[in-house]
């Protein structure tokens, strides 16, 4: 499944085609179908692709939209609960990271659903978060695939890529309309720190300290990764460790850019 330079042709299509859809009252299934027609045309069929929305509570993932996966496992794994060995998405969506599971048949996260899958020829699936503007997880991309088998790095490319689109159009569905281009990071909005001297005095000192504990814990995430059984777990909580990291650099970079940290 090469990753085709076309796949962002069409998705940026995808993306100006979308408002006016729903404007005219199409249904947010039916949009993200489309995205995903899109996704499964510009690889020949090779792949069967889904959609999962979280829940309000976080607990559980519902179908948003699957065009061709078959009826009965859509049904099946509609509703189900996030946690550390609930299949592909179920995972992803619990460790708020990419879980790409190469042998359903083998891999332990798929213990409780490897039967729902088989029989329709799954062999294996990657999955990975969907986030809003905010970095918020509100569901998952999955591609499901008929081999055994990991992602490329063009690949992982394209799936990030996919989520992206996928998120926006969710979010103009919810009210957010008014959404900035993803590569516009607003700079975090500093409170007076006149106004509430008691609080906010030597906040950005604490602040520091509490990155350095946050540090130590990443640490235990990469360790606990290294000593994981399962190659989907392993991945996640690598995941989850970068992510936590590139929180820690942001935050820092945005004290600086504040100058309150001399």
């Amino acid at each position: 499944m090469p990753f085709a330079a076309a796949l962002r042709d069409s998705l940026e299509i995808r993306g100006s085609l979308f408002p006016s859809e729903f404007t005219r009252g199409d249904s947010l299934e039916h949009v993200l179908n489309r995205h995903l027609i899109t996704v499964e045309q510009n690889f020949d069929g090779e792949l069967i692709t889904s959609i999962l929305l979280l829940s309000a509570d976080g607990r559980r993932l519902s179908h948003g939209a699957a065009p061709n996966l078959p009826a009965s496992y859509r049904q099946a794994i509609d509703g189900i609960e996030i946690g550390p060995r609930a299949g592909s998405c179920g995972t992803a969506a619990f460790f708020a990271g990419p879980v790409y599971v190469t042998d359903i048949a083998t891999d332990p996260l798929w213990a409780d659903y490897r039967h729902l899958a088989l029989p329709h020829g799954f062999r294996s699936c990657w999955s990975a978060p969907i986030r809003d503007d905010l970095g918020s997880i509100i569901g998952t991309f999955a591609t499901y695939h008929r081999t055994v088998g990991r992602p490329t790095s063009e690949e992982i490319e394209a799936i990030s890529l996919i989520t992206d689109h996928v998120a926006q159009a969710i979010m103009w569905d919810r009210g957010g309309q008014d959404l900035r281009p993803k590569t516009s990071v607003p700079k975090l909005k500093l409170v007076d720190r006149g106004s509430e001297p008691d609080v906010l005095d030597g906040w950005p000192d604490r602040l520091l300290r509490h990155l350095s504990k946050l540090e130590s814990l990443v640490g235990e995430l990469d360790r606990s990764a290294d000593s994981a059984d399962a190659d989907g777990a392993r991945q996640a909580l690598k995941a989850a460790a970068a992510d936590s990291r590139r929180l820690i650099d942001a935050i820092r970079y945005q004290i600086e850019q504040s100058g309150c940290s001399d």
